[in-house]
């Protein structure tokens, strides 16, 4: 299976990434792909890019040739009560939103799987973001289940991170493994990002992709697997996702 959106792509305004948006745009370009998101890092992390640069994402254009940009941004749970790094300048700009647990800066102890259940549920219901992405890190102990069963009511995707199962995040795989199980019982929605931190990795889904088979879960039913899964993905969180956040 190809897939030909990658909803989860940064640039070099995050310096731990090395593409800049024009090369991320002709990689895609040159592999056929049909949608990208560039989500780069909200404001918490060490290296994320000065707010301006996330709020003046308003002048890339919605397509370069045939291939669809869409403005997104990764934002940081900053504490358990469904708090984020973003401000409202940043969040109306935005065509989607991602969001995660990341660093001990920018979160706090990731020991108490208590208090991690909680911030990513009450970020879930607080209907300020569309994907929850990297939940298999082993160093944010999760209930998944909870989590998921939460996701769908909330209509927010779950993320597999292809960057996760290659190499970030080590030991992550055996979480993803449950996660996408539980999506697989549940019904929930499944978004794939490559979490591209350079050009060569967009559209590149090949650890993915062997976790959706070994896990049986249905293609057709994953975001990317279509431009119609994607439409109708975006139209359902532009009536859900709150106004005023």
């Amino acid at each position: 299976m190809r897939y030909l959106i990658d909803l989860h792509i940064h640039t070099n305004v995050n310096p731990h990434a090395y593409s800049t948006l024009e090369e991320n745009i002709r990689s895609a370009q040159e592999k056929g792909m049909r949608v990208i998101a560039i989500t780069n890092h909200g404001p918490a992390l060490q290296d994320s890019p000065h707010w301006w640069s996330l709020v003046n994402m308003r002048v890339i254009p919605e397509y370069v040739g045939d291939l669809r940009v869409l403005k997104g941004v990764e934002t940081n749970i900053i504490d358990e009560n469904g708090n984020f790094d973003i401000n409202q300048r940043i969040y109306d700009v935005m065509d989607i939103i991602l969001c995660g647990l990341h660093t001990v800066e920018a979160y706090g102890d990731p020991s108490d799987i208590i208090k991690n259940t909680r911030a990513v549920i009450n970020m879930i219901r607080s209907q300020k973001i569309d994907i929850m992405v990297h939940l298999g890190n082993p160093q944010f102990p999760l209930e998944y289940e909870l989590v998921v069963q939460e996701a769908v009511k909330a209509g927010v995707a779950i993320e597999i991170n292809n960057s996760s199962l290659k190499n970030s995040r080590k030991g992550s795989r055996p979480n993803c493994k449950k996660i996408l199980e539980l999506c697989k019982k549940y019904e929930a929605m499944v978004s794939l990002g490559t979490d591209s931190h350079i050009s060569y990795d967009i559209g590149e889904f090949k650890e993915a992709q062997l976790l959706i088979e070994e896990v049986g879960y249905p293609v057709e039913s994953i975001i990317n697997y279509s431009m119609e899964n994607l439409d109708k993905f975006l139209e359902n969180r532009r009536k859900k996702r709150v106004i005023k956040i």
